[in-house]
């Protein structure tokens, strides 16, 4: 089982299992957003911290020292995972048998025990956003005759397209419920409980369950839904612009975002699981574009391709050299056709996106004021 108190061979009071490598996994696998958090409070509620939640914070929620809850979207109106509560004396059971029909759809989940009930988790390997989650979900309870009602989500339907707005406070798997004392389990395949013998062992055990594919998800949404779902957004940022930056993809929006933002931020925030390493006078890293760790014909192991390189003259730039990339043709790329790559949009959408994101890209409406 997942033990309460520190294991003997501590420093601090802490067990030496958790890298930095591990809590950076668990970060991005459930950080929407570092500020603020939300910290258990010994009557059960929570209350929101205005600091940003470091990797020093995650660590003590894992270990049992505090108890941490976070926002379920970030700043964009997006989020990384979805999670259904259930609180009804029998929402463990229905939470089980949800998962399995979820998952022979194709949406496989992680259920998680609480002190009402449980909570069934669906991770994306990267953050998508909220109506496309919240309504592929939807549109599957709908083809199962489920009823909806019948349990909390989180995000839900009202931060769909909500940039800016904080999202609720979702407490964070394997911390204990200071209101009980208890750490509630994870649940394997066959509905069975698991039981650890440490800490370490029950954050690998969760950062090794698949997560969805962001990009297949919203392509099923869109096929759902032929308007794409940040239409409305879009419109009213897109109005907001200059027209001289709407049109074509001259934009200055486009060259502001290749001097001044780097790909490594870009891939850090976007495709995490890159792992970019300095090699020579770039980076090297696993291709987001395609998989790089599956072996070849040969059976010999996969090998990191994608590269990312500063330039005095050019600035940065990127390619893959895997012949089995997309990207492996013609001369290197700037950074705003990897943040448009990556989100999967066009390029007045990117463009859109990148004012929300970095207002001072657009250069135009600064000239204006």
């Amino acid at each position: 089982m997942i033990p309460l108190r520190p294991e003997k061979g501590s420093s601090r009071g802490r067990p030496l299992a958790l890298t930095q490598t591990i809590l950076r996994a668990w970060e991005r696998r459930f950080v929407n957003r570092a500020l603020p958090y939300a910290v258990q409070q010994p009557d059960g509620t929570y209350r929101w911290w205005y600091e940003t939640c470091t990797l020093d914070d995650l660590a003590a929620h894992l270990y049992g020292e505090t108890t941490l809850a976070l926002s379920c979207t970030d700043g964009r109106g997006h989020c990384k995972w979805l999670c259904l509560d259930g609180d009804t004396p029998d929402a463990l059971s229905h939470l089980l048998a949800l998962r399995d029909a979820l998952a022979a759809q194709g949406l496989a989940g992680l259920v998680e025990g609480s002190r009402r009930g449980g909570h069934l988790w669906l991770f994306f390997d990267r953050p998508m956003s909220v109506a496309a989650a919240y309504g592929v979900m939807l549109h599957a309870f709908a083809s199962l005759g489920i009823d909806a009602t019948r349990y909390e989500v989180y995000p839900d339907v009202l931060h769909a397209g909500r940039a800016g707005l904080l999202g609720q406070a979702v407490r964070l798997p394997l911390g204990v419920h200071l209101l009980t004392g208890k750490r509630y389990p994870l649940f394997d395949v066959t509905g069975r409980p698991c039981y650890f013998a440490t800490v370490r062992q029950a954050v690998e055990y969760l950062l090794a369950y698949p997560r969805l594919s962001a990009k297949a998800l919203r392509a099923q949404w869109l096929a759902l839904n032929p308007a794409p779902e940040d239409t409305a957004a879009e419109r009213d940022a897109a109005s907001a612009l200059p027209q001289r930056q709407r049109v074509g993809t001259f934009s200055p929006v486009i060259r502001w975002v290749d001097v001044h933002i780097s790909p490594l931020d870009l891939l850090a925030d976007l495709a995490p699981d890159s792992e970019m390493r300095r090699t020579g006078q770039g980076y090297l890293g696993w291709c987001p574009f395609h998989d790089d760790r599956a072996p070849d014909s040969a059976g010999k192991p996969g090998t990191p391709s994608f590269y990312v390189v500063w330039n005095p003259r050019h600035g940065w730039s990127w390619k893959c050299f895997s012949t089995n990339c997309r990207y492996s043709w013609g001369f290197m790329r700037h950074s705003f056709e990897l943040f448009q790559r990556l989100l999967d949009l066009t390029v007045k959408q990117t463009i859109v996106e990148a004012c929300h994101r970095w207002p001072e890209a657009d250069q135009d409406r600064q000239v204006a004021r």
